[in-house]
């Protein structure tokens, strides 16, 4: 479709043309001169660096339209090759214009209108992880490159280096998880110029593995010792981490959770906002983040949790009003860091060692487990897409459990008494 008075439409082949009105008319025609880019910006840029060009010509003599006829006609006739000259001078126009070259796309060009696309279709901190990763990591070392430059050798090169002292601090080994997302971030930008016909095909590069770091769940005592100086303490904070072993949500959910999240009739909270703190990439002049409260990560983790009917009287007791935080009992949430500091200080007085705060997600989902829940129910009452993520993450069983299961069998000694 093109743009509406600028002359500039999109191809059938996916290319950009701009058309431009250059020299005089001849015979009736107009002359145009036909400017192609992959994207309508390059094809606007190169209409008006022609425009620019063309303007700084110098110009003919005006003559008015009455008297074109009658002049070429008598050029014709007493001087053969004057009107030669005054055709040649509409094709010496484009002539002695340098002919409008479409320079190779940068990849700066290309990630930036990659991400341009991705801030209307993205949540704000997906939006701002791609952004620093673009800005903090990419262009860096690609940004003066030609999309077409940035080949395996380049990308593998890239890669090792990042691995080896990528980080934003001199000298600083980046973890496999990160290089691991800039890999994933140039790759989508090298996507997107393939899907705009940029390049022919995104290069191959080196593979990155992420070793998952060993999980480690509370034992039976620990989460004796947590309930016992939660119900002691008995403050907002104190029952959002008996929320999280009952429940499973995560951090930044319960730190959205409100009262009006729950319903008393069907005893289960509804999970539709987190709060979370991103890279502030928008306003350079400002802190460099900021914290958001939006829906959860994913579609699944919009979701509905069943409560432990025998903690839904407690929790009735001491609800607040609908608008009320639960961890703060205001209507002010409270932001993950501040949580994940709290429930340091709340391990402490309990007397157990210190664990992530995510680990009380880890220990509800691995308690249901080895009480028989169902895996189905189990996955999305975590907000999980599907089972295997469930089994896979977040189902650690017990050393008693796997005594349990493992004294099933018989050995050589039972079966020598049968």
């Amino acid at each position: 479709m093109g743009r509406r008075g600028e002359n500039i439409r999109k191809r059938n082949d996916g290319r950009w043309e701009a058309r431009v009105i250059c020299g005089l008319p001849v015979d009736g025609k107009t002359n145009y001169k036909y400017l192609y880019s992959s994207s309508y910006q390059g094809a606007k840029a190169l209409k008006k660096e022609f425009l620019l060009n063309l303007n700084a010509m110098p110009k003919p003599d005006p003559v008015s339209p009455a008297s074109i006829s009658s002049i070429e006609s008598a050029a014709k006739d007493t001087v053969p090759d004057a009107y030669e000259k005054r055709h040649a001078f509409t094709d010496n126009i484009t002539d002695n214009i340098p002919e409008a070259q479409e320079s190779p796309p940068l990849f700066s060009a290309v990630a930036n209108e990659w991400l341009a696309a991705k801030k209307l279709s993205v949540k704000k901190s997906t939006y701002a992880n791609y952004s620093f990763m673009v800005e903090k990591h990419l262009l860096p070392d690609f940004g003066k490159l030609a999309v077409k430059e940035v080949d395996t050798d380049r990308i593998d090169a890239f890669l090792l280096s990042k691995k080896e002292h990528g980080g934003l601090k001199a000298g600083e080994a980046l973890s496999e998880k990160t290089i691991s997302e800039i890999k994933g971030t140039l790759n989508r930008v090298l996507r997107y110029a393939k899907s705009h016909n940029i390049i022919d095909a995104v290069p191959d590069s080196m593979p990155v593995s992420i070793k998952q770091p060993p999980i480690i769940i509370l034992t039976k005592q620990e989460q004796e010792y947590i309930e016992a100086e939660a119900l002691s303490e008995d403050t907002n904070f104190s029952l959002g981490v008996l929320l999280c072993l009952n429940t499973g949500i995560r951090e930044g959910e319960l730190c959205g959770l409100q009262w009006g999240d729950f319903d008393w009739n069907e005893e289960t909270i509804s999970v539709n906002k987190t709060v979370y703190r991103i890279s502030n990439m928008d306003d350079e002049s400002g802190p460099k983040t900021r914290v958001v409260i939006d829906k959860p990560k994913t579609l699944c983790s919009i979701r509905t949790i069943p409560l432990p009917s025998e903690i839904v009287p407690f929790l009735k007791e001491r609800a607040g009003a609908a608008s009320e935080y639960v961890v703060t009992g205001t209507e002010k949430f409270m932001e993950p860091r501040v949580c994940r500091d709290r429930y340091a200080r709340f391990e402490k007085r309990a007397g157990v060692a210190h664990h992530n705060f995510h680990n009380l997600r880890h220990t509800y989902a691995t308690n249901c487990v080895e009480n028989g829940v169902n895996t189905k129910i189990l996955s999305e009452n975590l907000g999980h897409s599907n089972v295997n993520i469930t089994l896979q993450l977040y189902v650690h069983p017990s050393m008693s459990a796997k005594k349990a299961e493992v004294n099933k069998l018989k050995t050589f000694v039972n079966r020598g008494r049968n």
